[in-house]
């Protein structure tokens, strides 16, 4: 490659939009100091960012757990506790009852969506997994918003290990 050549590889890479990506997974990963919610202009106290905290730590338990998906974040208290996690992190703020657990098909991959049990005034919050960890916080959803949801992700399986 000429020294001409290698200066057009900034502009290349523009053009395809990959520094486009970099650019922008760079923002949603949060490169401030803190990484906190508030980052992101959310209420880091609020129950989007607490069902977030809860689907990571249901990531995690599966991870450690040759990708068993429990039926709630119930289901995972001991574990939690052994891991130092506080029962009151995997219980909604809202409703004061553990999360629901669901393992949808998305194209070729499966990801998690967390619900609300109850919720509130006929609101659910629910956090879903995204590919490279770029869903913040959760959001506020009707049920029948959430069973769309289920249904056009894919199977809707709740609960079932792989």
């Amino acid at each position: 490659m000429s020294l001409i050549g290698s200066f057009d590889l900034p502009r290349r890479l523009l053009h395809t939009g990959f520094l486009g990506t970099v650019i922008l997974a760079l923002v949603s990963f949060g490169c401030s100091k803190s990484g906190s919610g508030s980052d992101f202009g959310l209420d880091p106290k609020g129950e989007g960012v607490h069902i977030a905290a809860a689907g990571h730590h249901v990531v995690e338990y599966q991870i450690q757990n040759k990708g068993k998906v429990p039926k709630n974040t119930g289901d995972i208290k001991d574990w939690a506790a052994k891991n130092n996690i506080p029962e009151d992190a995997l219980v909604s703020t809202r409703d004061h009852e553990p999360y629901e657990v669901h393992q949808v098909a998305q194209g070729p991959m499966k990801v998690l969506l967390l619900t609300e049990t109850t919720g509130v005034n006929g609101k659910k919050y629910m956090w879903s997994q995204r590919p490279g960890g770029l869903a913040p916080s959760g959001s506020e959803a009707t049920q029948e918003e959430i069973d769309s949801r289920l249904k056009s992700s894919g199977t809707g399986r709740r609960g079932r290990p792989n």
